[in-house]
């Protein structure tokens, strides 16, 4: 087992999922059915804070992925898991560069119409990489977290354009579900290493 990547991995996870839920729990009359975007729209409070966490979230998953690939070695990593999982990452990036406006509307400024299209593309990593992962049968019910990631993302998609739907349920239950999926692959890492 390599220790620094599961333990990148572990903290990138971690932070992925709680960042969000403590930073939400701080803003009044911000709800988990919003999506995470929300935390650092423009005049949102305390944005500042939450487009730090953006930053760290991101930072954590990219060192997560080069902590792994470099355990992979002298194999080398799935370029569709690699880059998946570096567009995941950048997409909490990105979000601080180019945010959404005040309620994450499906239309609104240029900065809104950038943060829409580029994260979506970049969050798509995940379904990539996740899918990409590990052969179905090496672990005990990754067919299950893979379907659920496959769904969630697709259920996030509509959610966006109907927000009845609890969008940001479903892009924590997404986000959850790829950490999970991620940190037990790297955790399997020394009975896989043979095939990469």
């Amino acid at each position: 087992m390599n220790n620094k990547a599961l333990m990148l991995s572990m903290l990138a996870a971690i932070l992925l999922v709680t960042l969000p839920w403590v930073l939400g729990s701080q803003v009044p009359g911000y709800s988990s059915a919003q999506f995470i975007s929300e935390l650092g729209a423009l005049d949102m409070p305390n944005r500042s804070v939450a487009n730090g966490a953006f930053l760290l979230i991101g930072a954590f998953w990219m060192g997560a992925v080069e902590a792994t690939r470099k355990a992979l070695e002298p194999g080398k990593m799935d370029p569709w898991v690699r880059f998946g999982a570096i567009a995941f990452a950048a997409s909490y990036i990105v979000s601080v560069v180019f945010p959404c406006d005040l309620g994450c509307p499906a239309t609104g400024s240029g900065s809104q119409l950038i943060h829409s299209t580029v994260i979506w593309v970049l969050s798509a990593g995940a379904v990539v990489s996740g899918v990409k992962l590990v052969p179905l049968p090496s672990v005990k019910g990754m067919r299950v977290l893979k379907g659920t990631l496959v769904l969630a993302f697709l259920v996030l998609q509509l959610a966006a354009w109907q927000r009845e739907w609890l969008p940001g349920l479903w892009q924590r239950l997404f986000e959850l579900n790829f950490a999970v999926l991620w940190v037990l692959w790297v955790w399997r890492l020394p009975n896989r290493q043979a095939q990469y």
